[in-house]
C-alpha cells in the first residue's frame, strides 16, 4: 500500500511540474502549434490565459519577453484538453522558435513551456515558364510533321522547366480549345533555356492541315502562355500504281452503214521466257 501512495504521489509530483507542451504543423507563411492545456492551481481548475510567443533566435527564459507575442491564443480550456492556434504572417523558408506561458487570474506566470523550432517552408512558386514563341515546322511526311523550339525556362526563362505538353488540330489552336487538341505523346523533357529542342509528332493523315502549339509547365503546376500556333499540310507523295497487265487484244468498231467493222489489234506485252 506505501509503494502504491509513493507511485502515486510520484505521478503527481511529475504531473504538477509539467509545463504546456507544444508540436507544430508548417506552412510557407505559418505554424500550426497544439499543446495540452494544465490547470489554473497546477492541474486542477481552468487557468486564466496562455501567452505565445516567437522569435527567429532561441527562446529562452531570460529573453521571453522580448519575443513577438501571438495575440491570436485561445483562452485556456479545462486541463487535459488539446488545444492549437495557427501563428500566421510569418516569412517563407525561415526558422521560428516558439514557447508559450499559462497564468491563472492572479496572474501566477508558469514556468516556460519546452521551445520547439519550426522552418517555414519556401515560398509557392508564382512564376510560370515563359511563352514559346519560336514553334516552327521544320519537315512534314505523308503521316508526321517535325517540330523544333527554343526551350524556355521554369520561371520566366530562368531554371529548367518540369514539361513540354505539344498539341495538334485540324483548326487553329486557342487558349479557349487548347484542351480539346490532341494531345502528343513522347515529347522530351525541357532542357536549359535558350536550347533547341525539337519533337516529331507521327500518326497524322496525308493532304491534311495541321496547326500545332506547345505550352510549358514548372515544378509548381503553373502553365505558360500558349504558344505560337503555325500550320502545315501533309503531303501526297504516293504515285498512282503502275500498269502491269497491258495486254494485246481485238476491239471490234462499227463502220458505217452497210460497211463490214472495222477490227483493230491492241500491242500486248511479250512473255517473258
Amino acid at each position: 500500500m506505501r509503494q502504491l501512495s509513493l507511485v502515486l504521489l510520484l505521478i503527481l509530483i511529475g504531473l504538477a511540474t509539467m509545463h504546456a507542451t507544444a508540436d507544430a504543423q508548417v506552412t510557407a507563411t505559418s505554424v500550426q502549434l497544439s499543446w495540452t492545456t494544465p490547470g489554473d492551481d497546477s492541474l486542477t481548475g481552468t487557468a486564466s490565459q496562455f501567452d505565445l510567443r516567437y522569435s527567429t533566435s532561441a527562446i529562452t527564459a531570460t529573453n521571453f519577453a522580448s519575443a513577438t507575442r501571438w495575440s491570436g491564443t485561445p483562452t485556456p480550456a479545462t486541463p487535459g484538453t488539446r488545444q492549437s492556434t495557427t501563428v500566421t504572417g510569418l516569412l517563407p523558408s525561415t526558422t521560428y522558435w516558439f514557447a508559450i506561458k499559462t497564468a491563472d487570474e492572479v496572474p501566477n506566470w508558469a514556468g516556460l513551456s519546452n521551445v520547439i523550432s519550426r522552418t517555414t517552408l519556401p515560398a509557392a512558386d508564382a512564376v510560370r515558364p515563359a511563352q514559346v514563341a519560336t514553334l516552327a515546322i521544320t519537315g512534314t511526311s505523308e503521316t508526321s510533321a517535325t517540330l523544333a523550339w527554343t526551350a524556355v525556362g521554369d520561371d520566366s526563362l530562368a531554371g529548367t522547366a518540369t514539361t513540354n505538353d505539344i498539341r495538334y488540330s485540324t483548326s487553329p489552336i486557342t487558349s479557349a480549345n487548347w484542351a480539346a487538341a490532341t494531345q502528343v505523346t513522347g515529347e522530351p523533357a525541357p532542357t536549359a533555356p535558350t536550347t533547341s529542342q525539337s519533337h516529331t509528332v507521327s500518326g497524322l493523315t496525308r493532304q491534311t492541315t495541321y496547326y500545332f502549339a506547345i505550352r510549358v509547365s514548372d515544378d509548381g503546376g503553373n502553365l505558360s502562355a500558349l504558344s505560337n500556333v503555325p500550320s502545315a499540310t501533309t503531303p501526297d507523295l504516293t504515285r498512282p500504281a503502275a500498269i502491269t497487265d497491258l495486254a494485246v487484244g481485238f476491239i471490234w468498231l462499227g463502220g458505217p452503214a452497210g460497211e463490214a467493222p472495222t477490227r483493230l489489234a491492241i500491242a500486248q506485252p511479250r512473255r517473258r521466257r
